[in-house]
């Protein structure tokens, strides 16, 4: 009866657990579950065993079939208490972000990553895909945006508070970024023939493009004579414009008329201003160049000046290659898989690590301190975007550790012989090449 009582309150607990409805608190709960049920389940099987098979002259007695079948079941329970814990872990770190659906607008349309669901994560994230004309409307936010353009063209305009120019206006195509420090009111608009995709980062985990000041949003809640006097407009215009937008629901995505948008655009600049919002992370120097066509592509503040809270890259692995073992001292990593399969790891301290494939359209995230890796499991090569917390890049790769110090260091440390911490390849950097196949 006891055993089966367990087994009943484990079979609720993992019914809960099934449903979403976990938090870290229901994480910390599971792995104690599961060290407390084990425990418990021996200390109740030894006992029940002692009493039925004490005595007893026959191996195929029902009373000792009674004990196996107790302990198979046992053992299935804290088995699968043990797989939902390493589930529960792998959760924290990656979102299949693939399959969150999409919210639709008439310009376009939108589907955004919090720590809600990527429950780990110090950073925020969205995907856009804006039509022809389709516009994200006037608004800012209190947390910095850094975004990468993935396909197709866009306008965006910032307005500099500086006023050293009305509107910072720029055409970005696939591979240009731009950064929106915090309050820096925007704007984007697709281009014709095919609209934009772009992704956007943020440096609040908890932050929702939806939630942005929006012009449409804030002057709904102005009064009639006070709007048409900050607009310099008649009553009428100013209530036709409450008309339009009542509720206070922001416009978010409407659809424009691009024709009348670009006849309108203020000229786009000819000289690059100080601290521009664009920058073209294609035409930059690569920061890591391997033989095999991976490469890491980076711009932060040293290369792109205005981006101060938030840096990026985009990284690409040759099938079988793997980004190097390595930790950053003191930024978090966002991840977002542009094309192919990767295999990811995140370590977050002794007996505590998270793995799971990352596809298409997926998300992982590793905190500051942690070590992990992106390897390309797949038979094409593999785009990624990182998206770091801090404008300045760091980080400390396996290779640059260990072969700091003398080779015996390293044997300790492993416990291995120092033949073999001397045949460790120290100088993989950036990247470890797909190992070739066994002879």
């Amino acid at each position: 009866d006891r055993v089966d009582k367990c087994c009943t309150c484990l079979s609720r607990f993992v019914l809960i657990y099934s449903k979403g409805r976990t938090c870290k608190l229901c994480l910390v709960t599971l792995h104690l579950l599961h060290n407390f049920f084990l425990h418990t389940l021996e200390v109740l099987i030894a006992g029940r065993s002692g009493r039925f098979v004490a005595g007893l002259k026959h191996q195929n007695h029902p009373q000792n079939h009674m004990v196996r079948l107790l302990q198979a079941r046992c053992v299935a329970a804290a088995a699968t208490l043990l797989l939902l814990a390493h589930a529960a872990a792998a959760e924290q770190y990656i979102e299949t972000f693939s399959k969150v659906p999409w919210q639709e607008f008439p310009g376009g349309r939108f589907k955004a990553s919090t720590n809600a669901t990527l429950t780990a994560s110090t950073i925020a994230g969205a995907l856009f895909q804006l039509k022809p004309g389709g516009l994200r409307e006037l608004h800012w936010h209190d947390v910095a945006e850094w975004a990468v353009v993935i396909a197709g063209a866009c306008m965006a305009s910032a307005t500099d508070e500086s006023k050293l120019h009305a509107s910072d206006t720029w055409n970005f195509t696939a591979g240009d970024l731009w950064y929106f420090p915090p309050n820096v009111p925007h704007s984007i608009v697709g281009l014709a023939p095919s609209g934009c995709t772009f992704l956007t980062g943020y440096n609040a985990p908890d932050f929702n493009e939806a939630r942005s000041f929006s012009v449409s949003s804030w002057l709904t809640t102005v009064p009639v004579a006070t709007l048409a006097q900050a607009l310099g407009i008649s009553t009428a215009a100013a209530q036709r414009i409450l008309d339009s937008n009542a509720g206070g629901k922001p416009s978010f995505l409407p659809q424009g008329n691009l024709r009348q948008m670009l006849a309108q655009a203020p000229s786009l600049p000819v000289q690059f201003p100080k601290l521009i919002h664009r920058y073209p992370l294609m035409q930059n120097t690569h920061e890591v160049d391997m033989a095999d066509g991976s490469y890491i592509n980076m711009a932060d503040v040293t290369r792109f000046p205005v981006a101060t809270e938030l840096c990026g890259a985009i990284v690409r692995i040759a099938p079988g290659g793997m980004r190097q073992l390595h930790w950053h001292l003191n930024i978090d990593e966002w991840q977002y898989i542009i094309n192919g399969t990767l295999e990811v790891g995140v370590f977050t301290g002794p007996g505590q690590s998270a793995s799971g494939i990352l596809q298409a359209g997926d998300l992982g995230f590793a905190p500051h301190g942690s070590g992990h890796y992106l390897r390309n499991i797949g038979q094409q090569m593999a785009y990624a975007v990182l998206i770091f917390n801090d404008g300045l890049f760091t980080d400390v790769e396996i290779g640059n550790f260990l072969g700091t110090v003398p080779p015996a260091y390293v044997a300790a440390s492993l416990n291995i012989s120092d033949d073999d911490a001397r045949g460790i390849d120290y100088s993989l950097a950036g990247f470890a090449p797909a190992q070739p196949p066994p002879s």
